[in-house]
Formats: C-alpha cells, structure tokens, sequence
C-alpha cells in the first residue's frame, strides 16, 4: 500500500464513521456496539456474567481512590456495583475460518477451551466502550491498586468479594496499541493536527444543538460529557496525563502510529512512567493512522505490530527483566530508535494548563452547544 493509497483509505474511513455518529442517539449506538456476535471460526468464545457481590469494598477502593489521588473538588454520582458481562476467549483448533459457532451451552464452550490450552498466559482485554478507550481504563486499574496499596502498606492489598478475603493483584504488564489517556478531553495538539490524517472522527457530535435526543443522552440530570462529571475530566482516574505517581506500575507496551490524533498523549504519559522507572517499550509507526493493524490487516507495519504486542505479552508474563527502549519504524520498515524519556517537550505546567482550560470551559449538555476553550 503506497502514501497515497494509505490517505484515500483513511479518508473513506473516517468520512464513514463521522455519518453514522453524527445521526445516530447514543443510546443506540451503545445497544449496537455492545451487541453479540457469533463467534465463527478458529475461536473458541464462552460468555459468562460475573455478578455483582454483595460486599461494598470493591466500590470502597476505587472511591477511595477517587478521594486520594483528587483535589477534593470532584463532585459525582456514588454509583452501584453491577453484574458484568464477559468472554473467556482461546484458540479453536481444527475449523475452517468460516465455521459456525457450535450449538452447545457456554459452560461447554469454557471446558474445550481449556482443554485446548496451550498456554498459562491470561489476557485481560479492556476495550472501554471503544477499543483505544481500553488503554485509560487499564491505567486507572493501576492507579487504584496503587491507591490500595498505600492506604493498606502492602504490596497486596486484599478485599472481601463474594464471603472470601481476596488479594487485589497487579498485572504482570500493560500492553497498548493506540491508546488514548485522554479520552474525554482531546486537548494534546496532535488532536487537530493530526486530524487530517487519522481515521478518528471529529469531536463527538452529541454536544451540538439538534443531536438527536433519547433516554441516554442527554443525561437526567445534565452533565457536560457521556462519561462523567465535568469535575471528574481531569482526574487521575478518567485522565492517566493527570496522574503523578507511577512507581510500582508493571512494565508497559504502546504501539502508536506517528499520524494518531491520541498520539501526544501517549508520548506525555509513557515518558512520564519511564521517568519514574517504570520499565517501557515505545513502539511508533510512521504515518499510521489509529488502529491501523485492524483496519489494514495485511499492512507490513500492521503485522510487525501484531508481532511486536504479542511478544511484549509473552515477556511480561514470564517475567523477564525490561529494559526501557523506544522505536520509530518507517514506512520502509526501516527502525531507528527513541529515547523514551525524551519523546515530547511538552512540561507538566503546560499540560495541565491545557486540561484545565478545556475542564472549565465546558457546561451541562441540555440541547445546547459546549462552549470551545481559546486559549
């Protein structure tokens, strides 16, 4: 695929996703994104609902952290703990890529897939209500760990869940590929930038006048995004670019393409974790827009990604000793390498100048259009 190929591709993406968001209702679009699939071919796919427990210390934790990595001004809903809807997902041996999914119950489909496993490896894929979204909720998990770990001096902290003491475990690593940690307010300047280029669509439609309404969005009572309080836009745990402390955070991967509009946050948040200590595998592709492996699966950038993220997965969990490195690979599949601790000049003041002007300029959405931060 040449440059130019690559830039018509992006633009038919792009121009593809921006209609179908900018007519939909959110509460739409939610039923449709979270909607299940059949699983076809070499997967095997067991859905399990994991209930809610009736102990209150898993809510406990993470308001906890709330409380201790804010600046006492965050105002929010307490919310409940809800049952939660996942997939074992394992390797299907023997089908075609086209086989159906066999008509046997989900308990049965857990149990051949275990006894398909090849490897101790587990995986716990977070996609955040959109695939990159995953890479900010993964970091608040960490920054809430750590919370618990300070507030109970232990390196593991432990909780009642479902009548057992549990331990709070810290993953063995944190694997990333377009990440976004800073989902909700898109204020680096490679989002506009970079806009052009990526196959992200503009800003979310649903804080214009005339977007249609229904019993999501807006929310009852008014808040100024889909997600939470306007107060909550620049907290540790929404926003990983506003988190200080990273010490005992596992060893991280983050494959980004040059051309991701989230590309700036992710350079901000991974040299602030190497600087720390924190050991870091920067993966940057050039001229990749966001999600690229997905949406150009045959790419040569797109299966050395593919390569690079599964290995930086077997190493974490078999505990190899990381070393901090960072590379830019070209379009040619040339590689030159990065220095992690160096890969923006952005400082901490500047940044956080930019968050809080976008924080304070945003109202309650009740049919109107969010006001536009100008610095």
């Amino acid at each position: 695929m040449s440059e130019g190929d690559l830039s018509d591709a992006i633009k038919i993406i792009r121009t593809f996703v921006t209609a179908r968001m900018l007519g939909t209702p959110v509460g739409t679009l939610q039923h449709e994104t979270s909607a299940d699939r059949e699983a076809r071919g070499p997967c095997w796919v067991s859905r399990v609902v994991l209930p809610a427990p009736v102990e209150q210390d898993a809510l406990n934790i993470i308001l906890d952290a709330v409380k201790g990595s804010g600046d006492g001004n965050e105002k929010y809903t307490t919310p409940v703990i809800e049952n939660v809807r996942a997939q074992w997902t394992g390797y299907r041996a023997g089908v075609q890529n086209n086989e159906p999914e066999p008509n046997i119950s989900e308990i049965e489909k857990f149990h051949h897939l275990q006894e398909e496993v090849k490897n101790p490896l587990t995986i716990l894929y977070l996609h955040g209500g959109s695939n990159y979204s995953g890479a900010g909720l993964a970091l608040s998990i960490v920054q809430v760990i750590l919370n618990a770990r300070k507030r109970q001096g232990t390196e593991q902290p432990t909780l009642q869940f479902h009548g057992r003491k549990v331990v709070l475990p810290m993953p063995a690593g944190l694997a990333f590929q377009s990440p976004s940690v800073d989902t909700q307010l898109n204020t680096m300047p490679s989002w506009a930038a970079n806009f052009e280029y990526d196959t992200v669509p503009p800003d979310p439609p649903g804080y214009d006048a005339g977007f249609p309404a229904d019993e999501v969005w807006p929310s009852n009572p008014a808040r100024g995004n889909y997600y939470c309080e306007t107060s909550m836009l620049y907290h540790p745990l929404v926003c990983a670019i506003a988190a200080n402390n990273w010490h005992g955070c596992p060893p991280i991967y983050m494959a980004i393409g040059s051309k991701e509009r989230v590309v700036d946050g992710a350079k901000y948040v991974a040299q602030q974790i190497a600087i720390q200590g924190v050991p870091t595998l920067w993966d940057e592709y050039e001229l990749m827009p966001h999600n690229w492996p997905m949406g150009f699966p045959n790419h040569a950038l797109s299966e050395k990604c593919y390569r690079s993220w599964a290995n930086a997965c077997s190493y974490f969990a078999d505990g190899r000793n990381i070393q901090t490195h960072g590379i830019f690979t070209a379009l040619d599949s040339q590689v030159r390498e990065l220095e992690v601790t160096k890969l923006t000049s952005m400082s901490t003041e500047e940044v956080g100048r930019l968050m809080r002007c976008k924080e304070s300029s945003i109202r309650p959405f009740t049919g109107q259009p969010v006001a536009k931060c100008h610095l």
